[in-house]
């Protein structure tokens, strides 16, 4: 069993919803079809990745996706 770690955006989905991928049709040089995410609303993965990634954490322990930065700043 493996643990996974979710960061959810507290601007664009404060109830922490992660929507389901779906796949994509295979281009005919593919095998399988690709995963979709828009990468916003939630990140997989540890906090520091997901800075590296671009998103923030404000002084009041709010994270925040990068399409959302703008408003975050207004907040702080």
């Amino acid at each position: 069993m493996s643990i996974r770690k979710f960061i959810f955006c507290d601007i664009c989905n404060p109830q922490a919803l992660r929507s389901i991928e779906f796949r994509r049709a295979p281009r005919t040089s593919e095998r399988n079809g690709r995963r979709l995410s828009d990468g916003r609303a939630w990140f997989e993965g540890e906090l520091g990745v997901a800075i590296k990634a671009g998103w923030i954490c404000t002084s009041d322990g709010q994270h925040v996706c990068p399409v959302c930065q703008d408003t975050a700043k207004s907040i702080d």
